[in-house]
């Protein structure tokens, strides 16, 4: 019965990572360079630049969400993965940064332009994750040298 409810959380944890990576960030940017009636321009390079970046960098996450939620708790094995899912959640916020989804610029006809620049907001997330990688790295040593006494804890469930 574990291995069947791992599985399912596994999936269930898949979609609600596709739906938070990939669904809702395209939904938004999809409205936002579908505005009309309004004075504002765009680049459509910009567009398919960021909407490529986000699917991949979403696809993976969410790849690795399965695995990571689908492993059994205090394993090496669920340790791993989610060493590999805080980096590849890293991945796919610097992937706002380079695909050009932090600094979007309105051109407004006739009145100029503005800026949202939201690197520094992505640079501090960053931080968190860096810190995020420290405590996984921690947890996959721990799960390596209590080996013996998790094992013996699950028998005792």
């Amino acid at each position: 019965m574990g291995a069947v409810k791992n599985m399912v959380r596994g999936f269930i944890f898949t979609g609600v990572y596709a739906l938070i990576t990939i669904v809702i960030p395209l939904i938004l940017f999809t409205l936002i360079f579908s505005i009309e009636g309004l004075p504002i321009k765009w680049e459509q390079i910009d567009q398919q630049n960021i909407t490529f970046w986000l699917t991949a960098f979403g696809l993976l996450v969410s790849g690795f969400a399965f695995f990571k939620y689908s492993s059994p708790k205090q394993s090496i094995r669920k340790g791993i993965f989610a060493l590999i899912q805080v980096i590849l959640n890293c991945l796919y916020l610097w992937s706002y940064r380079f695909s050009g989804a932090a600094e979007i610029t309105f051109i407004i006809v006739d009145y100029g332009f503005f800026s949202l620049n939201l690197s520094q907001m992505i640079l501090i997330y960053m931080g968190i994750y860096f810190l995020t990688i420290v405590l996984k790295v921690y947890d996959i040593i721990d799960f390596t040298i209590n080996r013996e006494k998790i094992r013996e804890n699950r028998m005792k469930e």
